[in-house]
């Protein structure tokens, strides 16, 4: 590799930390799990909820019912479930992206690199949607906010590093290639 080169040296994805969108995921299934869990156990009369079955502990316990009425599970607003398990698939594809770009700079080829910074903007603007989607949902707000502080030097670096590419600003490369690592820290 060339000095003029060495400084486009991307590491191997499995020298990466964990990319950052993967803890939060893991957090949100969990959160979204036990509230479903407890809905069901607080609500069905489980051998764990606190009293017989349709016994209401107090008025308006959550999980408990008054006589006579049927429990209901947590309601989820809209499709904030469904857009954490379209986070959750796309923290894979997040992962395929750093690997095809850290191919591409390993092997100094622009076209792959510039190929690989089109396919991570589509891909962020995709799972945006799926951010939009759960934001709805007030106790998934820290994991709204870390999305989109991740999203933004992604998407910023992927923009520049077609534009340095395109104008052959090798300075401009590093720079946007640095950008889109920081998104994924």
């Amino acid at each position: 590799m060339t000095r003029r080169h060495a400084a486009l040296r991307v590491r191997h994805p499995r020298d990466l930390p964990p990319v950052g969108a993967a803890r939060p995921i893991l957090l949100a299934v969990t959160v979204a799990a036990a509230v479903a869990v407890a809905g069901l156990l607080g609500g069905c009369g489980h051998p764990l909820s606190s009293g017989p079955p349709g016994a209401a502990s107090s008025p308006g316990t959550p999980g408990s019912a008054a006589p006579g009425t049927t429990p209901q599970p947590t309601a989820w607003p809209g499709n904030a479930v469904i857009g954490i398990v379209g986070l959750g698939a796309g923290d894979t594809e997040i992962a395929k992206a750093v690997a095809d770009f850290s191919e591409a700079v390993a092997a100094e080829d622009l076209v792959r690199m510039r190929g690989a910074a089109g396919g991570l903007q589509n891909l962020v603007n995709g799972l945006s949607k799926e951010v939009d989607r759960i934001s709805i949902y007030p106790p998934m707000a820290g994991l709204v906010d870390q999305y989109r502080t991740a999203f933004a030097p992604m998407l910023d670096g992927a923009r520049k590093l077609q534009d340095a590419i395109d104008a052959g600003d090798a300075k401009g490369i590093v720079s946007a290639t640095e950008r889109i690592t920081e998104g994924m820290q």
